[in-house]
Order: C-alpha cells, then sequence, then structure tokens
C-alpha cells in the first residue's frame, strides 16, 4: 500500500477508511476516504492520475501507485462533515498514526451500538441505509429500526452503489447488511435483478436455508478470504434461476449460462469495470462445472481447468455446496480431478487426461 505520511498537504482518513483501522481490518479492493483542507490542485500534483466523478462527498478520485483515494475537500482542517451517522466522523491520521474523535463515538464503537438521534423523524435517506448496511456487515454494528423509509423516487448515483457494494460484500457478513437494504428497499429500486431472488423457494430436501436469496447469503459465511471477484459472483451465481425453466426435471435447467450474462449486464449498468464483469461471469456461467470435473472426460473439462479463474472457481462451489445437504465430497472430488490434471499437464510424456504417448522424440 501507498506510503502516504510521504504527501505534503494534510489530510485525514475518515469514515469506513478510519473505521478499518480501528477494527484492524486490511482492504485493498474498497477505496480509502479522505478529507483534507487542500484543493485539488495541490491533491493532483502529488498523484498519479486524478479525476472528479462529480458525486456528493467525493471532490476528487485520485490513484497513487495501486491505491485508490476519494477526496473530499474541506473548507477547514478537522471539520465535521455533517453525516446523519456521527460513527462516520471517527478519523484516523496517518502522519502521525493516531485516532482522533471529532464527534465523540468512541464508546459507540467500543460496544458498536450507534447513536442516531440526530434523525428524529426516524426517515433514514438511501445513502444513510446503505451506510448503516456496510457498518453492519463490515463491523457488526447492531441496525436500529426507521420508523419510516426512504420514498422510492430518487435513486442513489452509479458510483455509490458500487462504492457500497463492494464495502459490503468486502465485510465479515455480508448477510446483515443485504439483508437490511432489501427490507428497506433499496435493492428493489437501485438493484432489482436481485430482488425475485427473495421469491423463489429452494427445495427443502437439499437447501435447509430456504429460498434463493437466503441461499446466497448464506454463501458468504463459508468463504476462506474477502475477495471483491468471488464476493460478487457468490452474490450473483444463482441470479438466473428468476429466468430459467424446467426442463427434463431440472427445475432450474441452465441457471448457471442464464446468470453469466445477467451477471455482466448487472455490473456493467451500475459501472464496474469490463474485466471484472467478465472474471464474474466466468464464475457464475460455470459454478456447476466443478460438480462434473471428475466424472467428466478431460477434453470437456480442459479448457476451464486451464482458465486462470478455475482455483477461484472451486471456492465459489465449495461456498456453493457448503450451505445445502449435499456435504464437501463433489469439492474434494473435483480438487483430485485438478491436482491430477495439472500433474498430467506438466508431464511431457502424457496427455492432460493422463494417457501415456504413443511414442516421444527421445529415444
Amino acid at each position: 500500500m501507498y506510503n502516504f505520511t510521504n504527501l505534503t498537504f494534510p489530510f485525514e482518513f475518515y469514515g469506513f477508511s478510519a473505521l478499518d483501522r480501528y477494527f484492524d481490518i486490511v482492504s485493498v479492493e474498497v477505496p480509502l476516504l479522505a478529507v483534507t483542507p487542500a484543493d485539488p490542485a495541490a491533491i493532483a500534483r502529488e498523484t498519479d492520475s486524478i479525476s472528479f466523478p462529480g458525486v456528493p462527498g467525493v471532490d476528487a478520485e485520485a490513484y497513487m501507485d495501486d491505491t485508490r483515494v476519494l477526496f473530499r475537500c474541506s473548507d477547514k482542517d478537522g471539520g465535521l462533515l455533517k453525516k446523519d451517522i456521527p460513527a462516520l466522523e471517527f478519523r484516523y491520521v496517518p502522519s502521525r498514526r493516531v485516532f482522533r474523535d471529532p464527534a465523540g463515538v468512541y464508546y459507540q464503537l467500543r460496544r458498536r451500538e450507534l447513536d442516531l438521534d440526530s434523525l428524529e423523524s426516524g426517515i433514514y435517506s438511501w445513502s444513510t441505509i446503505a451506510e448503516l448496511a456496510v457498518l453492519a456487515s463490515r463491523y457488526s454494528f447492531s441496525l436500529p429500526v426507521p420508523a419510516e423509509y426512504p420514498p422510492q423516487e430518487v435513486a442513489l448515483p452509479l458510483f455509490l452503489q458500487r462504492l457500497y457494494l463492494s464495502y459490503i460484500l468486502t465485510g465479515k457478513n455480508p448477510a446483515a447488511g443485504m439483508n437490511f437494504l432489501m427490507k428497506s428497499g433499496f435493492i428493489g429500486l437501485h438493484w432489482p435483478e436481485l430482488l425475485p431472488l427473495d421469491k423463489i423457494d429452494h427445495s427443502k430436501e437439499y437447501h435447509p436455508e430456504g429460498n434463493v436469496w437466503n441461499h446466497t447469503l448464506e454463501t458468504f459465511s463459508y468463504r476462506k478470504t474477502r475477495d471483491l471477484v468471488l464476493s460478487l459472483a457468490l452474490l450473483l451465481h444463482d441470479i438466473g434461476k428468476s429466468r430459467s425453466v424446467e426442463n427434463e426435471g431440472n427445475r432450474f435447467d441452465r441457471h448457471a449460462q442464464i446468470g453469466g450474462g445477467m451477471a455482466v449486464h448487472f455490473l456493467r449498468r451500475i459501472g464496474f469495470s469490463d474485466p471484472l464483469a467478465e472474471d464474474v461471469r466466468f464464475l457464475v456461467s460455470r459454478h456447476m462445472m466443478p460438480a462434473m470435473i471428475a466424472k467428466l472426460p478431460v477434453f470437456r473439462t480442459e479448457d476451464t481447468m486451464n482458465h486462470r479463474l478455475f482455483p477461484l472457481l472451486l471456492e465459489v462451489y465449495r461456498c456453493d455446496i457448503s450451505s445445502t445437504f449435499r456435504g464437501p465430497d463433489g469439492y474434494y472430488e473435483a480438487c483430485r480431478a485438478y491436482r491430477e490434471f495439472l500433474k498430467n499437464r506438466k508431464n511431457p510424456y502424457r496427455t492432460t487426461a493422463g494417457k501415456k504417448l504413443f511414442r516421444t522424440y527421445v529415444e
């Protein structure tokens, strides 16, 4: 990560970036949030590139090596940002390696309970609802019950939708935040592609967790890493079930292939990069393949196993079946088949299927 002590203009990390440091969370896949009294010109002089998203609360987006920082330019150094959630005023000062607490929220952080007395009406904006979802997913804060949710007309900018989704999915418990967004109506307005998942029942014989939405959120509890591509693939791996039809006893026929296209459309619609969207497409469209790796001939599976993301595909499969009654046997069989494939691929005297070559050029 970039050495921020090299910057000459004053700044502080705030909000989720300060809380990540307080709760000892390290992530390079979400941007850092910083507040500074400097103007964008001063920021531009010390960064590799700079752009201006034009969204509330973000005056400049800068890259420092491979670290992305969202700067908010405040007129007064250290001034409050007037956040609806006081806990998001918490600061971290890299130059001195100390925390600052201008809003007096330290004891809220220790208890992981939020004081929202400033929201006297109990009516939360969409941005506040999204921020509450991040706090629940990322730091296990308990969530309040608002008296009323906001009207359904105006959605958040796509820039902020991507930001909040990334923070939620790379948190420890995405299910807490995503369920909050579903109940509040946030998902219905912003990500309607996900809404049908909460209405599609699963067979209780294989899925004890209930419907497709509950199964999707359950998969996150089995992740070994909080990788963003993996997390997006888990969120979207069954999205195709909303458009698949029954065929020859298969209730969700070709849902993986259908879901791959839907996943790409969803991610592109809210502005994720094409390379990331294509990576997620691979994982979603082939998430059923590992179950067949040990049974199919290698010529049918070689293309998939040669893909750079196949180890991540195995992780999607493991999380998927771990949240069902099926158990992990299929995952271990797929791993054994993959190890055998890798061994044969390195052997110049055998095919990738393990068959001995008829002749070699070595006499």
